[in-house]
């Protein structure tokens, strides 16, 4: 492939001297060093109270979420009322007495500060491990006395009262997929609607056996017994999982440890304890200055404040774009930095490229991610590459797996291995930074050679309807009457007035031949000041080195900044290695023998091994001390509430928080009138909340942080999904942001295909909709692709709701089948990637408002299914009601063979050129990148043309590629184009073009 440049002519390229060998960065010194960006001291009164509002809402959603496992039946976790009547949801009595069982339970929930709960009928669930015991319906209750006085103890006689409105177990509707809120709270409406509203029995339900039996078959949960509140059975009838006749009493949330009993890794228990501030455990409100933590407490950064960091030389195992570099470069300068990274756009490579940035610069890191499946595979490369050990830690199963990777390292690293020569790390450093500055050079030189071209491309086209108006530039500035610039000066003394200006008015008619009435010369100097930037701009780009000698030596820039990177990284590892040796020594026998989360022998350790990984929810593993690392980086964040990120922003003195903006943020449990109340405990405004988006339940820890940092990065090069899908998703998810950068594979088929299936949306279980005829349809597609589609490729099936994703669960999974098939909601395709995508929209014709606003509005499930299918998306429902609306699946449902695309004006004057010269032109008809602009045939050749219209470096780079694609797939020669020649100098383009091949 060839560029055809502006003329023949290249100059000579000056010499760049390189900057001097960088030293070798110093060894960290210290934790918790201040921020040095000008910001007021944090308020510490503020902080207590948020820390206190946020403690709150935990332990309360964790009521709402607490699971009760089946073996805990009739232990002091969760006993059986004795058989009768069922006493509060049927408001038949006020309070229930206690027997020793319940009595039990109800001691040893105030001895652990737990809430108490009581909750009817039984519902047993889940398979093995996983088995649990949950009711139905659930409500607060206390303990009070035989005169109905609330009381501390549990003494013998005493009774259980409620204390609030009956509610739905949140534990197992999740159980169940039904997350959605608005399913939650029509839930929540329709059970407690038509109560008898007696302020003595808050928890009484109307027509109880009704709504229990109707909510039961609406979630398909079986029923073992019948249910009748008037005669309970004294305790399950076996283990059949179904719905169970039995009323429980039950304690539920996080257990209050004893003082100086130190909580392990994970769950709310460690958040809880983390969040503490009144202990020595808890983090200290003091010192959050100077740590991540302070950009969100705290008050915004002035406009002149200082970054905590300076720029650093990235190292990077694979080559970096210049988006991922721009969230290198930022996270090594700024307190917090947000990145917004869309499904497939490499936050992977550039957290990797960010970890070895920063430990090669003698920095402490810890990588935070939601979920497992994240971190394995963010640390997939580390566990391959000796140089970049990557410790991860958590519960008791890491720690076995930390323990090998030291053993690794002292095998890898046995004997004394000498030190290398002096100055050899320098010349390193120097290395690396040399051929940064290379590739950023290389950079530049292509960003200005696109923007040059991009604006020329513009210019042209506007200095061709000059020139259809009869206003020629080349005309009327020539050599020998003279420049543009002479002429617009003369022209705007003509336009001021006084006798001089007779002057130049005289001259602009005598010389140029141009009237000059008030509005020829307004047009003479629009065309004037258009000739001289056209001319400027000509200039420059002409002055660019070749568009194949830049990409050539931007390769081996890359690949020799790659080398020296891992060989600086080496270096530095080795080094601490040889310090640190005792130290992994001692953190080896501790796992291996006192079997402790040996935390104090982490601190020494984390200088010969800096680079950590943990779940979000392992953070406390750490020592709380802050300023632990010099940076943080949190995976997820738009699924993590902003509560479960504070442990680990305390903990470090920068941070990265990285996100899918089209994701909404998780789903809370709580009901306004909780959230309200643990504001006026804590004594903090709702409203200042909002305004730093630390409100819990709305919102995420991404949107928090995108109110406290600078302005975002954003990742905006997408590769995994077929073109056309992604480029629907940028449009419709992203503002236009994403450029889809995945080669198109013709051997694989469509992307997309439709398989029509009109149905009826019929309305399910609280807010939700299921289209019964549409899943009937999709079991028959799945079962014909699962018998098509080669060995090794899965199947995976999203429906917008919980019934519909129910119903297809049921109907696919007890099919046999050739391949793994995955069934679920939204969530499904958040962490996994699929093969082929199958989706059930579930709307159709006579669809109710409430089905279409809800479906249609959920941007993160079009966001996931467009952009995390690697080969083909198959829409399994009406595709005429979808081709009628608004959205990614309407434009894909409305378009079935491809957006046309309009030919601009470079390549119409192109084509009609190239045909006037007797060759025969085809142009491009559907809007696929990956395809030629023209195609031109002379005789027995046949050429290809690419326009090169790029704005920036990296659409140009991606042009180049497109070239490459396109050579090796259709075997004929590939030229790129300039846009901007096409309309200013065809003629001589054309024959270029002719003897190009």
């Amino acid at each position: 492939m060839r560029s055809l440049q502006d003329d023949e002519e290249t100059t000579a390229a000056g010499t760049v001297t390189g900057p001097g060998a960088a030293p070798a960065p110093a060894e960290r010194s210290g934790v918790g060093t201040a921020s040095l960006r000008w910001k007021p001291s944090v308020d510490r009164t503020g902080v207590c109270s948020l820390l206190a509002y946020l403690r709150t809402c935990v332990r309360r959603e964790a009521v709402h979420h607490h699971p009760v496992r089946e073996d805990h039946l009739g232990t002091d976790v969760c006993a059986c009322l004795p058989a009768g009547p069922e006493p509060l949801f049927s408001g038949a009595e006020d309070s229930v007495a206690t027997d020793p069982d319940t009595g039990r339970v109800a001691r040893r929930a105030q001895q652990y500060g737990q809430s108490l709960r009581y909750g009817y009928p039984l519902v047993l669930t889940g398979e093995g491990a996983d088995r649990a015991a949950l009711p139905l319906f659930t409500v607060d209750v206390q303990i009070v006395d035989e005169t109905g006085t609330a009381v501390r103890s549990a003494a013998p006689g005493a009774r259980v009262r409620a204390v609030g409105p009956p509610d739905l177990n949140t534990a197992l509707l999740v159980r169940l997929g039904l997350t959605d809120p608005e399913d939650l709270f029509e839930l929540r409406a329709r059970l407690r609607g038509g109560g008898p509203m007696d302020v003595c029995r808050p928890a009484a339900v109307g027509d109880l056996a009704a709504k229990v039996r109707a909510l039961l078959a609406c979630l398909e949960i079986e029923r073992v017994d019948d249910i009748d509140p008037a005669a309970t059975r004294g305790g399950p009838r076996g283990s059949a999982t179904g719905a169970h006749n039995v009323a429980v009493l039950f304690r539920a949330g996080p257990e209050e440890h004893p003082a100086g009993h130190d909580c392990g890794p994970g769950g709310t228990a460690g958040l809880l304890e983390d969040l503490d501030h009144t202990t020595e455990h808890g983090l200290d409100p003091d010192r959050v200055g100077g740590t991540a933590l302070e950009s969100l407490v705290g008050p915004p950064a002035t406009e002149g404040g200082e970054t905590v960091g300076g720029d650093a030389v990235p190292v990077s195992a694979v080559p970096l774009r210049q988006d991922q570099y721009g969230l290198v470069r930022s996270a090594m300068r700024e307190q917090l930095t947000v990145a917004l990274t869309p499904p497939g756009t490499g936050d992977g490579t550039a957290v990797d490229a960010l970890v070895r940035t920063a430990v090669a610069h003698g920095q402490r890191v810890l990588v935070c991610a939601r979920t497992d499946t994240e971190l394995d595979r963010l640390l997939r490369r580390a566990d391959t590459d000796t140089a970049h050990p990557v410790v991860r830690v958590g519960q008791g199963a890491h720690r076995g797996a930390e323990a090998r990777l030291l053993t690794r390292l002292l095998t890898e690293h046995r004997g004394v291995r000498s030190a290398p020569a002096r100055g050899e790390a320098t010349t390193r450093w120097g290395t690396l930074t040399t051929q940064w500055e290379r590739v950023r050079r290389a950079w530049h030189a292509m960003d200005t050679m696109a923007s040059g071209g991009h604006e020329l491309a513009q210019l042209a086209e506007e200095r061709a309807r000059h020139v259809e108006r009869g206003w020629d530039p080349e005309a009327l500035f020539t050599p020998e009457r003279g420049g543009p610039d002479h002429w617009l000066d003369r022209t705007r003394r003509a336009q001021a007035g006084g006798l001089l200006s007779r002057r130049h008015r005289s001259l602009i008619r005598s010389e140029l031949g141009v009237r000059t009435d008030p509005e020829s010369l307004a047009r003479l100097r629009e065309v004037a000041l258009l000739e001289s930037r056209w001319r400027a701009a000509v200039d420059r780009r002409t002055r660019c080195a070749p568009l194949g000698e830049l990409s050539a030596d931007l390769a081996e820039a890359v690949d020799q900044h790659r080398r020296a990177g891992q060989d600086c990284l080496t270096t530095v590892a080795e080094a601490r290695l040889r310090r640190g040796r005792s130290v992994v020594e001692n953190r080896l026998e501790t796992l291996n023998w006192h079997r402790g989360d040996g935390r104090p022998s982490l601190s020494a350790l984390m200088d010969t091994l800096p680079a950590w990984a943990c779940r979000t929810d392992h953070v406390r593993s750490l020592p709380l001390r802050a300023g632990l690392f010099d940076l943080v980086v949190v995976l997820g964040a738009e699924r993590t509430r902003v509560v479960e990120v504070v442990p680990a922003l305390y903990r470090a003195t920068r941070a990265v928080v990285l996100g899918d903006p089209a994701h909404p943020g998780p789903h809370t449990a709580l009901e306004p009138e909780e959230e309200r109340r643990a504001l006026t405990v804590a004594g903090v405004s709702g409203d200042e909340l909002d305004e730093h988006g630390l409100r819990y339940g709305e919102g995420s820890a991404l949107t928090a942080a995108a109110k406290a940092a600078p302005q975002p990065v954003w990742l905006t090069e997408h590769r995994g999904a077929p073109p056309r899908l992604a480029r629907i998703a940028s449009r419709h998810c992203y503002g236009g942001r994403l450029s889809a950068r995945t080669a198109p594979d013709p051997a694989r088929g469509p992307s997309y295909e439709w398989r029509e299936a009109p149905g009826t949306c019929e309305t399910a279980p609280g807010a939700s909709y299921v289209n019964r005829e549409e899943a009937y349809r999709v079991a028959v597609v799945v079962s014909e692709l699962d018998a098509e589609l080669p060995p090794g490729e899965g199947i995976t099936v999203v429906a917008p709701t919980q019934p519909q994703t129910v119903l297809l669960r049921r109907l696919l999974l007890r099919r046999p089948a050739c391949r793994e098939i995955r069934v679920g909601g939204p969530a499904l395709l958040t962490e996994h990637e699929a093969d082929v995508t199958v989706l059930s929209p579930v709307l159709a014709g006579a669809a109710p408002a409430t089905a279409e606003r809800r479906v249609r509005r959920m941007s993160h499930m079009w966001s996931a299914v467009f952009t995390r299918t690697r080969r083909r998306l198959v829409v399994v429902g009406d595709r005429h009601h979808w081709a009628g609306g608004d959205g990614p699946l309407s434009e894909l449902a409305a378009d079935g063979s491809g957006t046309p695309v309009v030919p601009d004006t470079a390549v119409t004057v192109l084509a009609d050129a190239l045909r006037a010269a007797g060759t025969r032109v085809s142009l491009r008809h559907e809007s696929d990148d990956w395809c030629a602009d023209l195609v031109v045939r002379f005789g027995a050749r046949r050429l290809c043309l690419l326009l090169d219209r790029e704005p920036d470096g990296p659409a140009l780079r991606h042009l180049m590629a497109r070239g490459e694609h396109l050579n090796r797939t259709s075997g004929d020669p590939v030229v790129v184009v300039p846009a901007w020649r096409c309309l200013a100098d065809r003629r001589a383009l054309v024959s270029e073009i002719l003897s190009a091949h």
